[in-house]
């Protein structure tokens, strides 16, 4: 099956190479470009580093030797997903982690395993929903957003997909985020595609709602939210294993 990605430039290889061992093929067309902003490592005693992406330190542009390398090795790690755990790694930050599947969850395990008040670092991206912050300041933590990067929005999807999309030949796109989904409905009305014809796979309920608000019916949302479950909704839709029980259109 052919598969429209629209995420980053570099996630959506990643995604590309992984659908490829499923044997489905990807067009890529991202609707959102990941700039650096340049941001300063904070000073003073810091209790944890949050992140909910690996973007957080693939684009962290701090010199090389601060926070210092000691520091990497021991501050704790609050992250959402392995990936950004991994991530993290690559960059030094070797500290013990906790790891959720969400930013929900990621706030619960940390009201409920770190005492108040913790001063925690998050690093975060520029536009960013406020629920996780919110969260934690009210539990009583110090919160110190460090914005590490900033996403710049497409001015058209990429002329493969358009021509793709308007000869039916997608037979499905997934949707990580919200602002990507937003994103690529104004670029697609601005183009005049007949999205209809293509079965949308969201990762998540809030993610989805762009496109439900939209009157689109062919959604599909992941049982859980994560990149697996997305991908046998693809194999199911391309006759490969059955859809996960429980699983099903909105």
């Amino acid at each position: 099956m052919l598969v429209l990605l629209t995420r980053a430039l570099e996630e959506s290889k990643r995604t590309a190479a992984s659908l490829a061992r499923e044997g489905h093929e990807a067009v890529l067309s991202p609707v959102l470009e990941m700039e650096p902003t340049g941001a300063i490592w904070p000073a003073g005693i810091i209790d944890g580093i949050i992140a909910t992406s690996a973007r957080a330190f693939e684009l962290f542009s701090a010199a090389p030797d601060w926070p210092l390398p000691e520091s990497r090795r021991l501050m704790p790690l609050l992250l959402v997903g392995e990936r950004t755990r991994e991530a993290a790694r690559e960059r030094g930050f070797e500290g013990p982690a906790l790891i959720a599947p969400d930013a929900k969850g990621l706030a619960a395990d940390i009201g409920a395993r770190l005492a108040v008040p913790s001063h925690l670092v998050y690093l975060a991206g520029r536009d960013r929903k406020p629920d996780l912050e919110e969260s934690l300041t009210e539990a009583g933590f110090e919160i110190e957003p460090v914005e590490v990067y900033a996403a710049q929005s497409a001015e058209s999807l990429s002329d493969s997909a358009l021509a793709l999309a308007e000869a039916g030949g997608i037979g499905a796109m997934l949707h990580y985020s919200r602002r990507s989904a937003e994103i690529f409905l104004g670029l697609a009305r601005k183009a005049g595609l007949d999205l209809a014809r293509i079965n949308h796979i969201c990762i998540s309920h809030d993610v989805a709602a762009p496109l439900l608000d939209a009157g689109i019916h062919g959604v599909l949302i992941a049982k859980v939210p994560d990149e697996p479950a997305m991908f046998a909704i693809v194999n199911a839709l391309a006759g490969l294993p059955e859809l996960p029980l429980g699983q099903g259109k909105d």
